[in-house]
């Protein structure tokens, strides 16, 4: 398996447990970021769930 799918493989399953642990308190929706530029991982949550249509903001104080 190579290097990129390994990544992707560890990715998903880390998602998974996360996942797990917020279902077994009580959660019923999982949310994360990524920076646009990151292609990668991006691929990857492609996959694996769908975009929320949520656009970030911040302003610096």
């Amino acid at each position: 398996m190579s290097k990129t799918a390994n990544a992707a493989s560890a990715g998903a399953a880390l998602i998974d447990a996360v996942a797990d642990l917020a279902r077994t308190n009580g959660a019923g929706r999982l949310y994360w970021m990524t920076h646009e530029t990151n292609a990668t991982a991006r691929r990857l949550y492609d996959k694996i769930a769908e975009r929320s249509g949520f656009i970030q903001y911040r302003k610096a104080l």
